[in-house]
């Protein structure tokens, strides 16, 4: 457990600092949703498989797309060639690769694999939070935000979209 702890808590700082010291903003969201997905791996740890789904799904998932698609909207294509991008990714790729294989073995070599909940925990947990979060058998308050947040989220893409239209009409 201190070895996961200390990759992810590496992994979770590094991203954050690359966020701050990036200077191209489309890294600055990839290291933001590395650092997402650092927390993640802390719920999993934490015995939070609920709430680690909602991290990937919600922030590394939805958050960064929606902002990487508002970056791309609105900023103009850029003239470098894509195949000089795709030769300076050869290293980092496997290095990252690399140490994600050794991560995932060391942690697939330490789980026990018997059973590890007791009869009521476990997925029926989950599936009642589920179920409160959408509002089935629980208050409606949460499944209203539930509905107020992706109605949010789709705004802000047609609104990227909007600005983004806007902006190469007036410019030609």
């Amino acid at each position: 457990m201190i070895v996961a702890f200390g990759f992810l808590a590496s992994m979770s700082l590094g991203c954050a600092l690359g966020v701050v010291l990036s200077r191209n903003v489309i890294h600055s969201a990839l290291f933001m949703s590395g650092s997402f997905l650092g927390i993640a791996g802390f719920f999993v740890m934490l015995n939070a498989p609920a709430l680690a789904a909602f991290q990937v799904l919600i922030y590394v998932g939805a958050v960064t797309v929606v902002i990487l698609f508002g970056i791309m909207f609105t900023q103009r294509p850029s003239v470098s060639s894509f195949r000089t991008i795709i030769q300076r990714q050869h290293m980092p790729g496997l290095v990252v690769a690399a140490g994600l294989a050794v991560f995932l073995s060391y942690i697939v070599s330490v789980q026990e694999w018997g059973g590890q909940t007791e009869p009521g925990q476990g997925p029926q947990e989950t599936a009642t939070f589920g179920e409160n979060l959408l509002g089935v058998g629980g208050p409606e308050i949460f499944g209203l935000l539930f509905q107020v947040s992706a109605v949010l989220l789709m705004v802000s893409i047609v609104a990227a979209v909007v600005i983004s239209r806007r902006k190469t009409d007036e410019g030609g």
